[in-house]
């Protein structure tokens, strides 16, 4: 009887807490979808009963058109995510080089780089760092890192990208420069959607979901994923560091 009180017990606290982890995912799905709609049905209205005068509608139109895209890149990445968390979701493990898909990378955001006018470090400490892995997916991990590297680097700093072999694997860090990131945020950056208030004032296209990514993908491989934000000792701002591993071939 009390073995089956304490099953009841814990089965009564799991279905509580799946029932709010239903919840907030509703809630925060419903509040991400809400500002992008609010602003197309607020300038739509606008250009329609004449508030928004003829000559000034080509640059409200490009901002609808903006948040159309940001809408239904939140709808495809949420797709995404939903089947990264399936389990009938298999990834595709292969031998590759994660240098030569480091580089390939930042040739990818080459144009993102020169309009943010930030450089990159690269520091291989082999040549060659052969891993294995689902190459696509990790690409994914690394767009995703490099890419909040780039959007919240303070200017004229440099971002750096270093890898290494510690303890029979692959470690790939990815550092910037840029403002303190407090501990209790720390905690939650990879949750879905979730947001430090200075990144949403920084980021108006992402969806939220990119840390995320990272951290299920990371999942399917068995592998870690890791953030520090540390003070500099010669200024006034933090470095943070994401840190990943990868199993050598």
């Amino acid at each position: 009887i009390g073995q089956l009180s304490s099953t009841f017990n814990f089965m009564a606290s799991s279905i509580e807490k799946s029932d709010k982890s239903r919840q907030r995912f509703i809630s925060d799905v419903s509040h991400e979808i809400r500002t992008p709609m609010t602003s197309i049905t607020g300038f739509v209205e606008g250009m329609l009963d004449g508030t928004i005068k003829e000559e000034d509608r080509n640059d409200y139109l490009k901002i609808v058109r903006d948040e159309s895209v940001r809408l239904t890149k939140l709808v495809n990445d949420m797709l995404e995510m939903s089947k990264l968390q399936s389990e009938d979701y298999k990834i595709n493990i292969a031998p590759f080089d994660i240098n030569n898909l480091i580089c390939l990378s930042l040739i990818s955001l080459e144009k993102k780089l020169e309009e943010e006018n930030k450089d990159v470090d690269v520091d291989f400490r082999v040549e060659q760092l052969m891993t294995l892995g689902d190459k696509d997916q990790i690409q994914r991990v690394l767009i995703n890192l490099l890419d909040n590297a780039i959007k919240f680097s303070v200017p004229n700093t440099k971002i750096t990208v270093k890898t290494s072999i510690e303890k029979g694997k692959a470690h790939i860090a990815i550092s910037n420069i840029g403002d303190k990131i407090e501990q209790e945020d720390l905690k939650y950056i990879f949750d879905r959607f979730y947001k430090t208030d200075k990144s949403r004032e920084c980021d108006r296209t992402g969806s939220g979901l990119g840390l995320s990514f990272v951290k299920n993908i990371l999942r399917l491989h068995n592998q870690t994923v890791t953030v520090k934000n540390e003070k500099n000792e010669n200024d006034d701002n933090y470095t943070t560091t994401f840190e990943f591993t990868l199993e050598l071939k």
